[in-house]
């Protein structure tokens, strides 16, 4: 079993535009207040903030295996180790989290091994296959079969608010998503980018089943109440966490 969340900017101390759980350090909110943000967060679920291994995420495609040695990476400002864009462990108890405000992370659970994996694909991330990446590298290093997966995505920027330019269309142009399902010209030369739908086709053609895929409809964008949004705030703005720890609890428990 498994313990796995995704936060809402809501139920903090934090200030202004970071109002009011945000939980990243880099964005100019206070140590102190993302500290205390990330305690109240992960206490609900009977986890210690210092325990959290993250990486330093570079939209990129990169996995790296973490353990207990790794324990605590990027629990305080400066300490995570890994640059990378999924983490990947078969230890229990120790929870991996990453960091959005627009862009998708992506759970995975075994059915037949303990093992968890969390990857954050903003576009470059989607556009490089992350999710596949993930999968390959389960089942080749560890026998997780694709169909034996559990996979879950988290809110994300919708198609309708998320524009891309010229350059970046024609990058997924090439690469096969041209459909109007992942990317729709607009009115102003922009295009409509689906993050979501290609994520999610990519998984069920890497053989993740439709019935083993979950996955949130609410756009990070349009909830401004709920949701932190790089795009909607230009910038200035905080940080939603994801955490995911195979529970060392008998039993488990499913968040």
């Amino acid at each position: 079993m498994v313990d796995h969340a995704f936060s809402t900017r809501l139920g903090g101390c934090s200030k202004g535009a970071f109002s009011s759980l945000n939980t990243a350090y880099h964005v100019g909110d206070s140590e102190e207040n993302v500290i205390e943000n990330r305690r109240l967060f992960l206490r609900y679920f009977n986890y210690d903030y210092r325990d959290v291994v993250s990486s330093v995420q570079v939209h990129g495609t990169e996995l790296v295996v973490v353990g207990q040695g790794n324990r605590g990476e990027g629990a305080l400002p400066g300490s995570a180790r890994q640059k990378c864009d999924a983490l990947i462990t078969t230890e229990k108890g120790l929870p991996l989290t990453a960091y959005s405000a627009d862009c998708m992370l992506i759970y995975f659970v075994s059915k037949q091994t303990p093992l968890a994996a969390l990857a954050h694909a903003g576009w470059r991330g989607t556009l490089g296959n992350i999710g596949a990446k993930l999968i390959c590298y389960l089942r080749d290093y560890y026998g997780a079969e694709p169909e034996q997966l559990l996979v879950a995505l988290s809110p994300a920027i919708c198609r309708n608010c998320y524009r891309v330019d010229k350059k970046t269309a024609a990058l997924f142009n090439s690469a096969g998503w041209y459909s109007y399902a992942y990317l729709e010209p607009a009115a102003d030369d922009s295009f409509k980018l689906d993050l979501a739908a290609v994520n999610k086709e990519q998984l069920i053609i890497n053989g993740i089943k439709k019935e083993n895929l979950s996955f949130s409809s609410l756009c990070t964008s349009c909830n401004r109440e709920l949701f932190y949004s790089y795009r909607r705030d230009r910038g200035i703005t905080g940080r939603m966490i994801g955490f995911l720890a195979l529970s060392n609890q008998p039993g488990g428990r499913l968040n």
